[in-house]
C-alpha cells in the first residue's frame, strides 16, 4: 500500500475516522438511487482494502449497509461500476449472468500523460508535479466541459479531483447513462486529437483540417493559444533549449523546412529571442509553407486534453468515486466547478485527512473552524448542488409524465362520453 506518512493501522483509524464523521453518505447514496430504490442495490461498489486486497462485484442494500462496511473495512480505494440487471453480490446464488445495463460516462485525464509537454516545471515528486502543472488540467476540464454541454447537451457533470495527479468526470443525465459502447466510443474520439511522437512525427495529422472542425477552432480560441502562449511558451520555457525546440520543430513533415527552422531559432542571432517570438517565426514559415496544419497540430500537441480513452468506452468499467482519501497523499478526492478550474490548485483545495482531524481538534478547543474543513465543506456543496440538479429534473420528468398520463384519461373520457 501507498503510504501518506503514516503506519498502515494509523491510516486505517484515519479512514475509519473520516468515514464516520466527513464522507457525505446520503448524497453519494441519492446520486447513485437517481430517484429509483432498485438502483443502488443493483450497482457494483468495489473495494481496495489495505494492503491492496480487491474486491469486486460488492452491492449494497442502501446507505446504511453501505456505510457500516466502509467503517468496518475502511478500504482505501472505492471505485463505482455499472448498474446490473441483478445485484452484483448475488449473482451466484441467482444463477442468472450478470449484464451491464447503464452508467455514467465517465472522463479519466492524468497529468503522467503530460509529461512530454513538460519543461522547466517537470522535475520532483509526482504529485508537486501535478500541483505545479495543474494548468494543463485546468485546460482539458474547460475544453471537455464544453464540448460535453454544447456539442452534446449534457447538463449534469461532476469534476473530481483524483487525489493525486488527474482529474475524473462524471456525466450523470439519463441519456449519458444509458450510451452503448459504441456510442461511448464515439464520443471520446470526438473529444481526442490522436497524438503522435518524435518517432513518428513526421507523418499527416488526419485529425486536423483547414479550416478546424468548429469544436477545435472554439478550443484552439478560448483556451490552446492562451494556455500555449502564457503557460506552455513562458512558463514551462518550451522553446529556451536546442533539445525544447527541436522536439517541438520534430512534428513538421517538411525535412528541408524543420531543419531550416532548427538551425534560424537555435543560431547565434535569435540568442535573444523569447519564446513568443519564435514561435511567431515558426507559425510565419509554416503558414508561408502552406502547412497552417501542422501549425495547428502543434499547438493541440501541447494543450488539448489528453484523455484515457479506455476508461471511457466501456460500460463496465470502474472508476474511483468521489470522496475517497488517496492512499498516497493522503487528500480526499473532491468535486469542484469546472468554472472555477483555474483557481483550484491541489494542495490548497484538496484537503488532507491529517489536517482535517488536526482541524476537527481545535475546534473541540474552541477555535475556529480551519481551511481544511471549509474546503471539504465547499466540496460536498459542489456535489450537493450537483445531486439535487439530478433530481429536480428527474422531478420534472415525472410530472411531465402525471400530466400525459391525466391528458390521455381526459380524451379518452371524452371519447365515452360522446360515444354514449
Amino acid at each position: 500500500m501507498a503510504t501518506t506518512g503514516n503506519p498502515a493501522g494509523e491510516f486505517e483509524s484515519q479512514l475509519r475516522w473520516y468515514y464516520s464523521k466527513h464522507f457525505p453518505i446520503d448524497l453519494f447514496h441519492r446520486w447513485l438511487s437517481y430517484g429509483d430504490e432498485s438502483y443502488f442495490p443493483r450497482r457494483e461498489i468495489s473495494f481496495t482494502l489495505p494492503g491492496d486486497v480487491y474486491l469486486r462485484f460488492r452491492s449494497f442494500a442502501n446507505a446504511d449497509e453501505l456505510l457500516e462496511t466502509l467503517k468496518k473495512q475502511t478500504p482505501i480505494k472505492i471505485d463505482i461500476g455499472a448498474v446490473y440487471n441483478i445485484s452484483p453480490k448475488e449473482r451466484a446464488n441467482v444463477g442468472a449472468s450478470l449484464v451491464p445495463l447503464e452508467k455514467e460516462l465517465v472522463i479519466d485525464i492524468d497529468m503522467t500523460d503530460y509529461y512530454d509537454v513538460m519543461g522547466d516545471l517537470k522535475e520532483g515528486d509526482p504529485v508537486d508535479v501535478c500541483d505545479r502543472n495543474w494548468q494543463y488540467i485546468a485546460g482539458a476540464v474547460q475544453i471537455v466541459d464544453t464540448a460535453l454541454r454544447e456539442d452534446f447537451g449534457f447538463r449534469h457533470l461532476l469534476w473530481v479531483y483524483s487525489g493525486r495527479r488527474g482529474v475524473h468526470c462524471w456525466v450523470a443525465d439519463q441519456g449519458a447513462r444509458s450510451l452503448s459502447n459504441e456510442a461511448r466510443s464515439a464520443i471520446v474520439s470526438y473529444l481526442s486529437v490522436k497524438m503522435v511522437s518524435e518517432d513518428n512525427a513526421g507523418r499527416r495529422i488526419d485529425d486536423i483540417t483547414n479550416p478546424l472542425h468548429p469544436s477545435l477552432s472554439r478550443a484552439k480560441r478560448e483556451v490552446c493559444e492562451p494556455l500555449f502562449n502564457e503557460f506552455v511558451l513562458k512558463d514551462q520555457g518550451m522553446m529556451t533549449t536546442p533539445q525544447r525546440i527541436k522536439q517541438m520543430l520534430s512534428f513538421i513533415p517538411n525535412p528541408a523546412l524543420r531543419e531550416q527552422l532548427l538551425d534560424r531559432l537555435t543560431s547565434t542571432s535569435s540568442k535573444n529571442w523569447s519564446g513568443t517570438d519564435k514561435w511567431e517565426r515558426v507559425k510565419h514559415d509554416l503558414i508561408k509553407h502552406s502547412e497552417t496544419k501542422t501549425a495547428d497540430y502543434i499547438l493541440f500537441h501541447y494543450t488539448y486534453p489528453r484523455l484515457d480513452v479506455n476508461v471511457s468506452r466501456d460500460l463496465g468499467h470502474l472508476l474511483k468515486g468521489p470522496f475517497c482519501v488517496h492512499p498516497g497523499t493522503g487528500r480526499v478526492c473532491v468535486p469542484f466547478r469546472a468554472e472555477e478550474c483555474e483557481q483550484f490548485m491541489p494542495a490548497k483545495y484538496a484537503p488532507h485527512i491529517e489536517n482535517l482531524i488536526e482541524d476537527v481538534n481545535n475546534v473541540v478547543k474552541g477555535q475556529k473552524e480551519g481551511e481544511p474543513s471549509q474546503y471539504l465543506n465547499k466540496a460536498i456543496k459542489v456535489f450537493q448542488e450537483f445531486v439535487v440538479g439530478l433530481e429536480k429534473e428527474k422531478a420534472i420528468a415525472e410530472e411531465k409524465k402525471t400530466h400525459a398520463k391525466l391528458s390521455d384519461m381526459d380524451r379518452n373520457g371524452a371519447r365515452d362520453f360522446l360515444a354514449v
